[in-house]
Parts: C-alpha cells; structure tokens; sequence
C-alpha cells in the first residue's frame, strides 16, 4: 500500500482504469463460465433422462408442470365421451348452469337447500332434480 502514495494522480487513474477493465474482462468470463456449467449440467441431464428410457420433451413438460395440449385434448375428449351415457340437468333460471354426475355444483347445493331439499340425501337429489331442473338430451 505504501507504494500507492508514491504514484501520481494520473499513474493511480492508470492503475485503476486496468483494475476496471480487468474486472469487466473477469465479469464477463464469469458470466460464460455459468453458460457453459448449464450447458454441461443439460447434457447430463438428458443423457440420463435418455439412458432411462424416458422422451427428453415430456420430462420438459413435467418440470414446467404442463401436460401437452394433445393429452388435455384426449383428457377432456375422454371425459365428454364418459358424460355422454348420463343425463344432463339444466337450471331453469339460469340454462348455463349444468348438471350431469359426480361432485354437485355449489348453484346445485344452494338451489336444493333453498328449496327445502338435503343435498346429502339421495331421495332428496332425485326428486330435486326431477322436480327442479329440466332434462336435457344426452
């Protein structure tokens, strides 16, 4: 340090322009040393991914936490097709309102309790439905 005293103002501007320059230059090997690590770490990933017999896309999509919109398509097609053997109830009041099995809709749930009906009961449901909604074709 003591050497520093003995520079000139324009000797440590010098000194310190350098420092500058060479810590952009160790910046910028840093920066690309990271880019190569996650190059490195994505080939050992899919070569593993690979070695078990695994498809590198559907892994992708399973860490993004996607499902490919082909399988919704098939999903929500399978499901249609399910629903399409049962019969469909619609909400006079309000037509938007469908339904056609499993889980009952909160609109359902209210709908029955205002009108006297125990949505746990399934004498109840029925007659409910019967009585309250309108059919519509499957």
């Amino acid at each position: 340090m003591d050497e520093m005293h003995h520079l000139s103002a324009d000797e440590l501007q010098a000194k310190l322009e350098a420092l500058s320059t060479e810590r952009e230059a160790l910046k910028v090997a840093l920066e690309q040393r990271h880019e190569a690590e996650k190059v490195e770490l994505a080939d050992e990933i899919k070569a593993l991914i690979t070695e078990r017999g695994h498809d590198i896309d559907e892994i992708a999509q399973k860490l993004q936490g996607r499902t490919s919109g082909r399988k919704r398509r098939r999903q929500r097609a399978a499901a249609n097709e399910a629903n399409a053997n049962y019969t469909r109830y619609a909400d006079p009041d309000n037509p938007s309102n469908i339904y056609i099995r499993g889980r009952m809709p909160n609109w359902l749930i209210e709908k029955m309790a205002a009108n006297g009906y125990d949505p746990a009961n399934a004498e109840h449901r029925q007659q409910f439905k019967t009585q309250h909604l309108v059919e519509l074709a499957a």
